[in-house]
C-alpha cells in the first residue's frame, strides 16, 4: 500500500521523530470517507511494524508522538481514557489536491507500507524512528522532472534525486555528517536506497575542483539512477570533469611530502589514509621493478618512484596487529564516506583494491594549482636531492635530504 505524506509535516523540525512516526501510522489507517477513528497505541505500533509483538519502547515513543500531534493541533481528541484509547479527528491530515488553485496544492511524498515495516524492523542500534524520517525526507527530494530514456526509448521520471546530504539532513534536523552517513549506509545495506557516488570532480569557472552531488533514489530504481548519473558525467560535464581518484592520489602524495619536509601533522584518520596509499604505491612499484628485472630490463623507472616510509614509524597505531586477521596490519576501519556536493566537506577512504588501481607516473595530470596542499606557507613539494635515491623496504636504502621541487617531478 502506498502512503501519501505531507512533505511540510515530515520536514517540520518542530516535530520530533516520535511525532512523525505517529503521523505516518495515522496516515496508514486514514481514508477520505472518515474523519473520526478509534485509535490506541498498539494499533499504531502494528501499522508501523506489521508485528503484534509490541515493544514497550515503541509504545512509549508513539504515545509521546501522538500527544505531540494533539498539543500542536495537527489532530483533535474527540474522546480518550486512561488506558490511552482515543477517538481522534484526523481530518486535518487528509491530502486533498483537487483544488484548481496551485497555491492550495500540497507537496507530498509517497512511501510504501513495506518500506515502513522494513525500516521499523531493522536489526540496528540506530534510532529507527529517526531513520524512517530521514528516509522519507530523502525521498521527498527526488526530482520529479529529471528524465531518463533507456535503449528502447522508454521514458522514466520521478526516480532520482541529487540534493546535497546537508540539505537532506536539514529537512529532518540531522546536522551531523557522521549520523546521516550511518543512516545512508544502513539504508543501502538493506536495499532501501541506492546511492551513485561519482568518480569525477567538476572544475568551476574559477578553476576550483568541486564534488558532484551524489545521485540517489530507491534501490529498485538502481539501474535508472546509474544510467542517469553516467549520462550526466559523459554528456554534460565534458572537459570540466576531473578524475577524483587521480586527484585524491595526488593530494595524498602532497601531504606525504609535507610530512617529510615540513613535519606537518595530520589527524590519525588522515595519517592512516596517507600511509595506506604510500605503502601500497611502494608495493606496486616494487612488484613492477621485480617483473622488469626478470624480463631483463633495468626497472629504474619503478625504482625512482619508491619513497621512504620511515616518517610513519613514530605512529605506532599504524602497525598494531589486527587480532581478527593474523599477520595483518591494522590501518583502521576503511569507511567509504560520501560526497554529497559542495556544501559538504568530506573525503573518501579507499579500499586496498582501489589503492592498487590508483595511478602512478604518467597517469596523473599535473595541471592543478598547488595552493591547497595543507602546507601552510609552502606551495612547493619535496624530493631527494639525488634523483633515484628514494628507496624503501625491499632495497634497504633511505631517502637523503629533501629540497622543494615542482609537483611534476614527483611522479
Amino acid at each position: 500500500m502506498d502512503i501519501f505524506l505531507d512533505s511540510k509535516i515530515i520536514s517540520d523540525k518542530k516535530l520530533s521523530p516520535n511525532a512523525i512516526a505517529a503521523y505516518t501510522a495515522l496516515r496508514m489507517i486514514q481514508n477520505l470517507n472518515t474523519n473520526k477513528y478509534y485509535v490506541n497505541i498498539k494499533l499504531l505500533v502494528f501499522q508501523l511494524t506489521d508485528n503484534i509483538i509490541i515493544s514497550r519502547k515503541y509504545t512509549e515513543r508513539l504515545s509521546d508522538g501522538l500527544n505531540e500531534l494533539i498539543i500542536k493541533e495537527y489532530i483533535e481528541v474527540a474522546t480518550n481514557n486512561a488506558d490511552k484509547d482515543y477517538v481522534l479527528d484526523i481530518s486535518n491530515l487528509i491530502i486533498d489536491n483537487h483544488s484548481d488553485s496551485s497555491k492550495d496544492k500540497t507537496f507530498f511524498v509517497v512511501i510504501e507500507s513495506d518500506e515502513i515495516h522494513k525500516i521499523m524492523n531493522l536489526d540496528s542500534r540506530l534510532d529507527k524512528f529517526s531513520v524512517l524520517r530521514y528516509f522519507m525526507c530523502m525521498l521527498s527530494t527526488v526530482n520529479y522532472s529529471a528524465t531518463y530514456y533507456d535503449v528502447m526509448g522508454k521514458e522514466y521520471y520521478n526516480f532520482v534525486g541529487f540534493m546535497t546530504n546537508d540539505y537532506i539532513g536539514s529537512l529532518c534536523g540531522v546536522t551531523s555528517y557522521t549520523t546521516y552517513d550511518k543512516y545512508n549506509h544502513l539504508l543501502e545495506d538493506n536495499e532501501l536506497i541506492y546511492i551513485f557516488r561519482h568518480s569525477v570532480m567538476l572544475r568551476d569557472e574559477k578553476g576550483q575542483l568541486k564534488n558532484l552531488p551524489n545521485h540517489y533514489g530507491r534501490f529498485k530504481d538502481k539501474e535508472l539512477i546509474i544510467g542517469y548519473a553516467v549520462n550526466r558525467e559523459n554528456f554534460e560535464l565534458g572537459e570540466d570533469a576531473v578524475d577524483k581518484r587521480a586527484n585524491e592520489s595526488r593530494s595524498l602524495m602532497q601531504k606525504y611530502y609535507c610530512m617529510v619536509k615540513y613535519g606537518t601533522e595530520y589527524p590519525k584518520k588522515e595519517v592512516r589514509r596517507i600511509y595506506r596509499y604510500v605503502h601500497y604505491r611502494n608495493q606496486q612499484n616494487e612488484k613492477n621493478y621485480k617483473q622488469a628485472i626478470e624480463k631483463g630490463y633495468s626497472g629504474e623507472e619503478f625504482l625512482d618512484k619508491i619513497v621512504p616510509e620511515d616518517i610513519f614509524y613514530k605512529y605506532e597505531y599504524l602497525f598494531v596487529k589486527d587480532s581478527s586477521v593474523p599477520g595483518n596490519i591494522n590501518t583502521g576501519n576503511i569507511v567509504s564516506n560520501d560526497n554529497w556536493g559542495e556544501p559538504v566537506s568530506m573525503e573518501h577512504n579507499f579500499s586496498v583494491e582501489e589503492i592498487l588501481d590508483m595511478p602512478t607516473k604518467g597517469e596523473v595530470q599535473m595541471n592543478l594549482p598547488l595552493a591547497n596542499t595543507d602546507c601552510v606557507g609552502h606551495n612547493d613539494l619535496c624530493k631527494n636531492e639525488s634523483h633515484g635515491e628514494y628507496n624503501h623496504g625491499l632495497f634497504g636504502v633511505t631517502g637523503k635530504d629533501l629540497d622543494c621541487i615542482d609537483i611534476d617531478d614527483l611522479y
